[in-house]
C-alpha cells in the first residue's frame, strides 16, 4: 500500500497539467506579491504598514493558491482520470461558495497556527504538507456533500502507523530539501532573512511538500477506487 502509494504519487509528475498548476500555484503567490514588493519600495513612510498586510496577504493567498492547486488537480492526485479539473476551483467557486471559502478559511485558520509551531512555522514543505492534506480531505467531503455516500463510510483519512511513519519521514526529507533550496537562493540572491524577499522565494521551497500530499491524495483515491 505504501509502495503503491509513492507510486502514484510520482506519477502525477508525468502529467503536464501538474506543471501548468504549478505555474499558477506560484502566480497567485508571486505576482500580488512583486505588488507589494514594489509598494514597498516606492514607499517612505508606510513600508512598514504595508510590510504587516503584506505578512496577511501572502498567508491568504498561499491559501488560496493551494485550494486551487489541490482542486484542479483533483482527479489525477486521486486517480480519477489523466485530466485536470481546471474550470473545477471556478465552479466551486461559484455554485458552492459557502464550501469553498470555508475551505480557504480553514487553510488560513490552520496556517496561522502553524506559524506559532516552531517547526512548522520554518519549513514551508511541512506546512504544505499539512496544508494540501486538508485540502484534499476537505475536498471529497465537498464532494461528497454534492453527491452523498461516495466518500463517508468508505474513506478512512487517517493512515495505518507504518503508512504515517513512512509518510512523515518522507515529508521531512522533503521539508529539508525544501528548507537547503531556499537557503540555496537566498544565500546566491543575497536576500536578507527580513526583507520581503523571504516571502518571494517562500512558494519555492513549498513545492516539495507535494511530493508527501499526492501520496496522502493517491491512498485516498485508491480507497475510493476499491484499490489497496
Amino acid at each position: 500500500m505504501f509502495w503503491d502509494s509513492v507510486i502514484d504519487s510520482l506519477k502525477v509528475f508525468t502529467y503536464w497539467e501538474t506543471y501548468v498548476a504549478g505555474l499558477e500555484y506560484l502566480a497567485i503567490c508571486f505576482i500580488p506579491m512583486a505588488i507589494v514588493g514594489m509598494i514597498m519600495e516606492k514607499s517612505e513612510g508606510g513600508g512598514a504598514i504595508v510590510g504587516c498586510f503584506s505578512i496577511i496577504i501572502f498567508t491568504v493567498l498561499k491559501v488560496a493558491a493551494m485550494a486551487v492547486f489541490v482542486l484542479t488537480l483533483a482527479p489525477i492526485i486521486f486517480g480519477f482520470a489523466e485530466d485536470a479539473a481546471w474550470s473545477f476551483p471556478w465552479q466551486i467557486l461559484t455554485t458552492a461558495t459557502g464550501a469553498f471559502f470555508k475551505l480557504v478559511g480553514v487553510l488560513i485558520v490552520v496556517s496561522i497556527i502553524l506559524t506559532f509551531i516552531p517547526v512548522f512555522g520554518r519549513s514551508s514543505s511541512l506546512q504544505t504538507l499539512v496544508l494540501g492534506g486538508i485540502a484534499l480531505v476537505l475536498d471529497l467531503l465537498i464532494l461528497d456533500s454534492v453527491s452523498p455516500g461516495i466518500v463517508r463510510g468508505r474513506v478512512d483519512f487517517v493512515p495505518g502507523f507504518w503508512f504515517l511513519v513512512g509518510f512523515l519521514a518522507i515529508g521531512g526529507v522533503m521539508s529539508w530539501v525544501g528548507m537547503m533550496a531556499v537557503a540555496f537562493i537566498a544565500t546566491t540572491l543575497k536576500i536578507d532573512e527580513k526583507s520581503i524577499g523571504q516571502l518571494f522565494i517562500f512558494p519555492i521551497g513549498a513545492v516539495f511538500g507535494f511530493i508527501p500530499v499526492f501520496m496522502y491524495g493517491a491512498w485516498l483515491g485508491a480507497q475510493m477506487r476499491g484499490g489497496f
